[in-house]
């Protein structure tokens, strides 16, 4: 019960910001922000390194602080502020993805002479394993199943069950993100059709010995067409180092890299090849276990229109629909969700372009940003997570973007102590935070974090600080952010 006082508290308090200018910062202020930002900037450990920082008032944009400001950097998950906020903008809090149910062909005496499709536009919710208010992936196909029986009243499938991502581009990984990250779970690329968030889990029987072979002892679920080389080996350490290599579309792939030594089992996650494929696969035998029969394969529209051109008219007989787009935002920017986030840039593509690619995507929120007073010289993007190491963006640049996002967008950013990626953020700090909306951004090499700030003297702030290249471990640059952010705190 505090805590939710205290967040409406401040939820009213940073509103209340865009409605009432408040005074000047004072000197001493001024020079208390700007001791911190000098000593977090010139810590030995961004010697080879770079530090963007600015802090400002959230309504007349007065700048309490800066260092390198309007320098490019790489921001890493950070970027999710510029997609969910200009998301929020353009398609609204109360967007829906939908996916649908089709049949083409005929229905004569409970046998359906003709294809059940199960077509997608996006929703990178469905079948979810994490996502709170969704059904997992069984729940889902037990619904679709009693759907298909109960609604076109067939006992038999003359045909095929057919994954239909094409309402959207076929490319799923962007082609600046890393070999390395592509196979894996954070690495899972959009798709016209996702489900279960285009993951799998991989469960490895540990070894006792050192450089032993550890067991592939499961893939789940199952995934279709697909088999993967183990390569990896017993080493001493209390966390796996093991990643994923494979492609889209591809039916192949290796996991490398070490599994710690000992008893039970350690699991890694990786990404779908064919989204629509396995969501086809496991539809199809749902169909089969309930009794219907499906007297061909299961498919996707994909491989369809590469061995025919022809296309028969289709019944959509059901549609699902998602969660609103602000609990899909609230929800990427908690958990830091890649595949949510390269969602939403194709979903804006799909909204204003009619095509669901990457790049279009892109040249939307740069025009948007534009178009709302914000320079774009220098901002590089590359996709809408922040996975990319191409991606460049100022800390300036984001202030702006937070400054100009709707005051509906502020409760989608976490504070810490709460679930997600910042639940021992500022743990030695407990009143800050209360007063803390942010959004960090991790990868290596990189930390970053922007967001809102209420000080102790009730000035609402808007910040953020992009640090590249440091020397000392993830742990220790962050520890320095949370000195600089209590520093601000206290004014």
């Amino acid at each position: 019960m505090m805590r939710l006082f205290r967040f409406l508290f401040f939820i009213f308090h940073f509103s209340f910001c865009f409605a009432t200018a408040q005074s000047v910062f004072t000197q001493t202020q001024k020079q208390i922000a700007e001791n911190a930002a000098q000593q977090l900037a010139g810590d030995t450990s961004l010697q080879f390194g770079d530090a963007g920082i600015v802090v400002q008032d959230a309504l007349s944009g007065e700048i309490l602080c800066r260092h390198n400001d309007t320098k490019s950097l790489i921001p890493a998950s950070n970027l999710k502020i510029v997609t969910t906020a200009v998301g929020m903008a353009i398609l609204g809090s109360d967007y829906h993805f939908k996916t649908e149910l089709q049949y083409d062909g005929s229905i004569k005496d409970s046998v359906l002479n003709g294809n059940i499709y199960l077509k997608g536009y996006g929703d990178p919710t469905l079948a979810s394993p994490t996502f709170d208010t969704t059904m997992n992936m069984k729940k889902v196909l037990d619904s679709l199943t009693y759907i298909v029986k109960n609604t076109l009243h067939i006992n038999k499938i003359e045909g095929k069950i057919i994954g239909d991502a094409s309402a959207w581009s076929e490319e799923t990984a962007v082609p600046t993100w890393l070999f390395e990250d592509i196979g894996n779970y954070y690495g899972a690329g959009p798709s016209g059709l996702t489900f279960n968030e285009n993951q799998f889990k991989l469960s490895f029987q540990k070894q006792n010995e050192i450089n032993a072979r550890p067991v592939l002892s499961s893939i789940s679920p199952f995934v279709p067409e697909f088999n993967l080389q183990n390569n990896t080996t017993s080493a001493i350490g209390s966390v796996e180092d093991a990643f994923i290599y494979s492609m889209p579309y591809g039916n192949s792939g290796f996991v490398n890299g070490t599994i710690p030594v000992g008893s039970g089992f350690e699991f890694i996650y990786g990404a779908l090849p064919d989204p629509a494929l396995f969501a086809a696969w496991h539809l199809r035998k749902s169909l089969t276990d309930s009794g219907i029969i499906v007297t061909d394969s299961a498919t996707t529209q994909r491989r369809q229109q590469q061995v025919s051109s022809t296309s028969q008219s289709r019944t959509t007989f059901f549609t699902w629909y998602s969660e609103n787009l602000k609990k899909i935002i609230s929800y990427t920017n908690y958990e830091s969700n890649n595949l949510c986030a390269e969602t939403i840039l194709r979903a804006i593509a799909f909204r204003q372009t009619g095509v669901a690619e990457n790049d279009k995507g892109v040249a939307e929120i740069l025009k948007y940003l534009r178009e709302h007073g914000i320079e774009t010289r220098g901002l590089f993007l590359q996709d809408g997570s922040g996975l990319s190491p191409r991606n460049g963006i100022s800390a300036y640049q984001l202030a702006q973007i937070l400054r100009m996002a709707s005051s509906d967008f502020v409760t989608t950013l976490p504070s810490p102590g709460e679930k997600g990626t910042l639940k021992n953020f500022l743990k030695n700090y407990p009143p800050l935070q209360t007063r803390i909306r942010t959004k960090s951004g991790t990868i290596s090499r990189v930390k970053s974090y922007s967001g809102y700030l209420t000080t102790l003297g009730g000035r609402n702030l808007v910040f953020s600080v992009i640090t590249n290249n440091f020397t000392c471990s993830q742990s220790a640059i962050r520890k320095k952010i949370e000195n600089f952010l209590a520093a601000l705190g206290e004014i």
